[in-house]
């Protein structure tokens, strides 16, 4: 399975520096850089070659972002195992808040962190993604921060541990061949 994945375009809440979550933000308009990284993932999707699905979470970031990239209503599929990490009380505050609270935890053991839900939900909706996905090919995802990271550290290390060592920046594409 090859898995062609992007961070949603850049919401206010991403420039201000808080978590979104669940919050159903929508992206800025693209400015000339983000634009020129568009037509070059583009350039990428192409060359991989066909797509089995694009799928986006049912937040509007990653439908716009999928809109920004081509893929409307009819071709890109709404699929909630995508959706991000519910922060709970911490969404629209500064993401430093919840740090100052759960920082060595959240860098340490994500996984024992309770949020909005419990963050190992996370890696359980990435298992049932695999699961439900299993006999596709090639994806095209459109997703977020939190669950982009999750599933790069559950596919090097089999768990989310490791998911807060690593950044994933808005409109970075990132491909995984997986099997």
């Amino acid at each position: 399975m090859e898995l062609l994945i992007i961070r949603h375009l850049p919401t206010q809440y991403n420039y201000r520096g808080v978590l979104q979550g669940r919050l159903d933000s929508e992206i800025e308009p693209p400015n000339s850089a983000q634009r020129l990284k568009i037509t070059e993932n583009q350039r990428k999707i192409r060359q991989a070659g066909a797509l089995d699905k694009v799928l986006c979470s049912d937040l509007k970031r990653t439908a716009q972002t999928a809109l920004a990239y081509g893929y409307n209503e009819k071709t890109c599929i709404h699929e909630p195992l995508l959706n991000e990490l519910d922060f709970g009380c911490y969404e629209g505050l500064p993401r430093q808040t919840m740090l100052n609270t759960n920082g060595t935890v959240w860098y340490q053991n994500p996984q024992d962190l309770l949020l909005g839900e419990p963050v190992i939900a996370l890696q359980h909706r990435i298992s049932v993604f695999f699961e439900k996905y299993a006999k596709a090919e090639r994806l095209l995802l459109f997703t977020h921060g939190a669950w982009t990271r999750a599933l790069l550290s559950y596919t090097q290390t089999g768990s989310i541990r490791d998911m807060n060592q690593m950044t994933v920046d808005n409109n970075d594409l990132l491909c995984l061949t997986l099997g």
